[in-house]
């Protein structure tokens, strides 16, 4: 052998070792740790997309895990020590849901990031920057009243929440928005209610201030136990304040067992229709001083037990279908009411997200016709989720803080069926009288446990079994 090829070789050799342990370097940065449903897991990260990340934990298999279980630092160690090329795409897509996650740091990095890559981002880009600066300083400093975004705004159907459905032209934000903190909707402190010449004041400066800076004219119409605010045409604003808001309250009382003059909300609910998107962004924003609400499809406020309910008509995401149009409303109201009624019912305590979520989709289908598209939407992606695990479900206790935010469809789909094998399976006292030992303290666990008369792991048993069954008729359940 020459000493040219020898040379050769051993040059070879070492940039193999050189390879060789650039490799392991690379493998050991790629390890992170994640906590997933109390199991703690040291992985490789392979890939991550907006909604879950594919991993490779120590001594097992590839497994994707939904970014919905994850806490925001993980999913940021996640996305560093991804492998995959960040593209355009992904770099909008997770300075979204870094956004969501209230890391406006890296948001700001991706976002802008993206624009670079792809011109025809710039516009979103920049819509969502704005929201930023808007956002960041409430974040640091929040005032004493607590917003919460509609939940309505999940992928693939209208997402419940944070609840908001997306509103045209403002999908970005929409989404954003409907990550507000869901334990920040209330804020549980001793707001007095109004005596009849406060709420007179009030309800009289308010109209004021509605013709003044949205634009009259306005009206409010008052009902048993609503005050109904509306620029939209008298006609149909009485038939709103009457049969949408008045039907929501029976239905409410009939399924939580609610006795009409028990504690609930202080004085009247005012709720607010408004004729247009953009006027419902301007009250949001100038009169209720709630900025993050005007990128919501429609949201509750709390500031103890006063609660007040704004709710567009979107024109735009209905292309014109006024039928559309009024579905997506009512839909808003019946899912945003549910929220405050079941929060204020009795005793003003936490409750956990599948109840608070789960009831809302359960009042907001039951109110309507079972050709609802968000109901079918539900049914199918639990279908889905059933197939994709092999017929098996997440536990209950994995699901009991889930939905993990807007972008968590999963979570909602669990959360609408377990309330509904609640309310089916059983005496319709049962859950309110479920619902009514959580508020006097007890563990939901116990609560379920003293209620029912079974384990909840019997129960969860019968679930899983009867959920399979449920799916197989859509969940067209008899009328009762």
């Amino acid at each position: 052998m020459s000493s040219f090829s020898g040379q050769r070789h051993r040059l070879f050799a070492i940039l193999l070792l050189a390879l060789a342990i650039a490799a392991g370097s690379a493998s050991c940065a790629e390890k992170v740790t994640l906590n997933v449903a109390g199991r703690i897991m040291h992985c490789d990260v392979v890939r991550i997309s907006k909604s879950e990340v594919t991993v490779v934990p120590e001594g097992q298999r590839e497994q994707a895990v939904p970014l919905a279980l994850l806490l925001p630092n993980e999913i940021s160690d996640c996305y560093k020590q991804a492998i995959e090329p960040k593209n355009a795409a992904l770099r909008f897509d997770m300075g979204v849901l870094f956004l969501k996650k209230e890391l406006y740091d890296e948001a700001k990095v991706e976002l802008a990031e993206a624009a670079k890559l792809d011109g025809d981002l710039s516009g979103r880009v920049e819509s969502l920057l704005k929201y930023i600066a808007t956002t960041q300083p409430a974040a640091k400093a929040p005032d004493s009243q607590s917003v919460a975004a509609s939940d309505k705004s999940k992928p693939a159907t209208p997402a419940k929440p944070g609840d908001m459905k997306p509103s045209g032209g403002e999908s970005d934000a929409d989404s954003v928005a409907a990550e507000n903190d869901f334990q920040k909707r209330f804020g549980r402190r001793n707001v007095p209610p109004r005596s009849e010449a406060k709420m007179k004041e009030f309800l009289d400066k308010r109209l004021e201030d509605l013709n003044t800076i949205i634009g009259g004219p306005w009206r409010m119409i008052e009902t048993k136990h609503y005050y109904c605010f509306s620029n939209i045409p008298e006609p149909k604003h009485r038939l709103i304040s009457t049969q949408w808001n008045e039907t929501l309250y029976d239905l409410l009382c009939k399924v939580l067992r609610h006795k009409d003059g028990d504690k609930l909300w202080n004085n009247k609910m005012p709720v607010y229709y408004f004729e247009n998107f953009k006027q419902f962004q301007k009250f949001a924003v100038q009169i209720d001083k709630s900025p993050g609400g005007a990128y919501s499809g429609g949201y509750f406020a709390a500031d103890g037990r006063d609660v007040h309910i704004c709710v567009p008509f979107m024109a735009e995401r209905a292309k014109g279908n006024t039928a559309r149009m009024d579905e997506m409303a009512r839909s808003t109201i019946c899912h945003e009411g549910t929220h405050a009624f079941l929060q204020l019912s009795g005793e003003d305590v936490k409750l956990s997200r599948w109840l608070h979520e789960g009831m809302a989709q359960f009042i907001e289908f039951l109110s309507d016709n079972e050709k609802n598209p968000d109901r079918i939407n539900t049914v199918e992606r639990l279908s889905r989720v059933l197939n994709y695990n092999r017929g098996t479900l997440p536990s209950w206790e994995e699901t009991m803080n889930r939905p993990a935010g807007g972008t968590d469809s999963e979570g909602y789909s669990l959360a609408y069926a377990k309330l509904e094998f609640l309310y089916r399976n059983f005496d319709h006292q049962s859950l309110p009288q479920m619902i009514r030992l959580i508020k006097s303290g007890k563990p939901e666990a116990e609560a379920m446990e003293t209620v029912f008369k079974v384990k909840v792991g019997v129960m969860e048993d019968y679930y899983r079994k009867w959920i399979k069954e449920a799916i197989k008729i859509n969940f067209n359940f008899p009328t009762q």
